[in-house]
């Protein structure tokens, strides 16, 4: 664990969080949400948008009904698999991401309008695996790299069912390891449980993390 905490002087410091896939990201975010921070996750703004009536026809245009689940909302897995595997997977993801980042976009910006104008908020956390790659980084004070080594990264997303190539594939989508911990003004380790991962975020962010009673 390295760097500490300054607030910033609207007096929320807002935190970008970065690491490779399987690296406990949004789990930092949600132990950082417990200790009183309002937490941006891209990811939920992410599915919202893939259920976009627009969105949706857009889709089905491209890739076909496989793409739908049978509840007729995106199947999520379907669509990974077109913008991950296949020799036009880069193509394919750029085709998804002009489709959601603008969205999510304008949802980041109403975010920290609002927890700008909060005068009992220290902390705000943008939990987005695309960060850097989507420039959302421009809206952090700090960025945050949850360090973990890669074959306990892999570990735990075999947990979620993945293959090994899905997992390569997907980190090959994003910014290098190196990249993003360079970026990074503090590094957290979380090689290890929740308890010890948490016990590291306290000690960083003390009682910012908290909301003024």
């Amino acid at each position: 664990m390295t760097g500490g905490m300054e607030s910033g002087s609207s007096g929320v410091t807002v935190i970008g969080i970065l690491g490779g896939i399987g690296s406990g990201k949004s789990l930092a975010a949600e132990i950082l949400l417990q200790m009183g921070a309002e937490v941006f996750s891209a990811d939920e703004v992410g599915h919202r948008a893939l259920d976009d009536p627009l969105v949706m026809e857009q889709l089905v245009a491209r890739w076909g009904d496989g793409i739908l689940a049978t509840d007729g909302h995106p199947d999520r897995q379907a669509i990974a698999a077109q913008v991950f595997q296949g020799p036009d997977a880069d193509s394919e993801l750029a085709f998804l991401e002009q489709l959601t980042h603008p969205r999510i976009g304008r949802e980041l910006e109403v975010f920290i309008q609002l927890v700008q104008q909060r005068h009992d908020l220290h902390l705000a956390v943008i939990d987005a695996a695309l960060l850097l790659e989507a420039g959302w980084d421009t809206a952090c004070d700090e960025l945050l790299f949850v360090e973990v080594d890669g074959e306990t990264r892999w570990k735990r997303c075999q947990k979620r069912g993945w293959s090994r190539e899905q997992w390569e594939a997907r980190e090959a989508s994003q910014r290098s390891l190196d990249d993003k911990r360079g970026r990074a003004s503090l590094v957290v380790d979380n090689n290890s449980d929740e308890s010890a991962l948490r016990s590291c975020l306290h000690e960083i962010f003390g009682d910012k993390g908290r909301l003024d009673s």
